[in-house]
C-alpha cells in the first residue's frame, strides 16, 4: 500500500514540536519507555491501526520514528524528525 502526504496527515490527531521542549521531560512518566527524546516533533493518532498506517508513510519515506502510549491522552504517539504540513502553515 503506498500512501500520500495527505493520509498522513488525516492519520494524525495532532502534531507538536517535541525535542528542545523542556516542559515534556516533566512529564516523562506519561509515556512508554519507548518514546525517543531526541525526535524534532511528536504526533498523536486516535488509534493503534492510525499509527500503524501512519509510520507505515514514515517508512516509505525513509524517516526514523519510535512508537508509543501516551497515558495522560489515552492516545498512541509516536515521535521522527518528519516536518508535518503543520510546520509550513
Amino acid at each position: 500500500m503506498k500512501l500520500t502526504k495527505h493520509d498522513f496527515e488525516r492519520l494524525t490527531e495532532s502534531q507538536m514540536e517535541w525535542v528542545g521542549n523542556d516542559g515534556w521531560t516533566d512529564q516523562k512518566d506519561r509515556f512508554e519507555d519507548t518514546i525517543n527524546w531526541s525526535h524534532k516533533y511528536i504526533y498523536w493518532v486516535e488509534n493503534y491501526a492510525s499509527a500503524l498506517l501512519a509510520t507505515m508513510y514514515l517508512e516509505q519515506k525513509g524517516f526514523d520514528f519510535s512508537l508509543a502510549f501516551d497515558e495522560a491522552m489515552m492516545q498512541y504517539v509516536f515521535t521522527t524528525d518528519y516536518a508535518g504540513s503543520w510546520v509550513n502553515a
